[in-house]
């Protein structure tokens, strides 16, 4: 047998099934965190609102006169499409396979596709804005903002809206971000004034708090029927896949099913940012 070439990218899947299932259930095609306002209920229900409340929040801060964008990190497309519908023009880098066709689907014919990580991409065109939703933490510091610099138009933006990880004693759960303290050192290094600076964490921890009710009340009971089922009907497969991977499947349980990573967990660990920089 010949050696596999590529791995699947588990985040890539988990955002593939993240997609499906807002698609079905919630109606909606962002990846993204919620943007919760106080008047805006912590339910389920209201997720689809509050990622429009994001978009929205990310919207209002492109600065006047912006009329192209590259959108790094695409995800689905649906950050794109809404751009697109505000009259901007926007181009796409999209890393995974996946991901990337169902933003082709989506967005065919209306945007320029880099499928490629942000790092590899070649072109000669310059923007007026580079965003960042969700997608700085996937690249080096030293790649997103000087190859940024460098595509952008004089006096260009970017906007960067991302979690970073706070330098705090206990180990979380909840893996990405670059290191805050790291990141704030690395910025001095690049010649851009910040036009705005504000910490979201807040409004959108409530979308960790969600993801760990969908945790406890939905996909931990299925695991636990599964593996009774299982345990009926091939009790000696089942007795030697939990001998043989207890340590793991012991790890998968505690970070899925403990009920620890919720909201306060991530507001613990994580710090949610905007910038919008304009280059000097």
């Amino acid at each position: 047998m010949g050696k596999r070439n590529k791995k699947v990218d588990s985040k890539e899947v988990g955002l593939d099934v993240g997609l499906m299932f807002f698609k079905f259930f919630l109606k909606t095609e962002y990846l993204h965190y919620g943007y919760f306002t106080p008047d805006l209920e912590i339910d389920v229900i209201n997720l689809k609102k509050a990622q429009e409340q994001y978009f929205a929040y990310l919207a209002k801060h492109i600065p006047e006169g912006t009329k192209t964008i590259l959108d790094v990190g695409c995800g689905s497309g649906k950050t794109a499409e809404e751009l697109l519908k505000l009259g901007y023009q926007v181009d796409c880098v999209s890393p995974g396979k996946i991901l990337t066709e169902h933003a082709m689907k989506k967005l065919e014919g209306k945007i320029e596709m880099f499928p490629c990580k942000y790092e590899d991409v070649k072109t000669d065109k310059k923007y007026d804005l580079i965003l960042f939703s969700e997608s700085f933490q996937y690249i080096p510091i030293k790649d997103s903002m000087s190859k940024a610099i460098a595509m952008l138009n004089p006096k260009g933006h970017i906007i960067v809206s991302d979690f970073f990880k706070k330098d705090v004693p206990e180990k979380s759960w909840l893996g990405g971000g670059h290191r805050y303290d790291h990141w704030l050192e690395q910025l001095n290094n690049y010649p851009v004034e910040t036009l705005k600076e504000e910490d979201i964490t807040e409004n959108t921890a409530p979308t960790i708090d969600l993801a760990n009710d969908l945790r406890q009340q939905v996909l931990k009971p299925i695991a636990n029927n599964v593996g009774l089922l299982a345990e009926d009907r091939f009790p000696w497969i089942a007795k030697l896949l939990k001998w043989k991977y207890k340590k793991k499947l012991e790890k998968m349980r505690f970070k899925h099913f403990s009920n620890t990573v919720t909201g306060e967990h991530f507001k613990k660990h994580k710090k949610y940012m905007f910038y919008l920089f304009q280059v000097k």
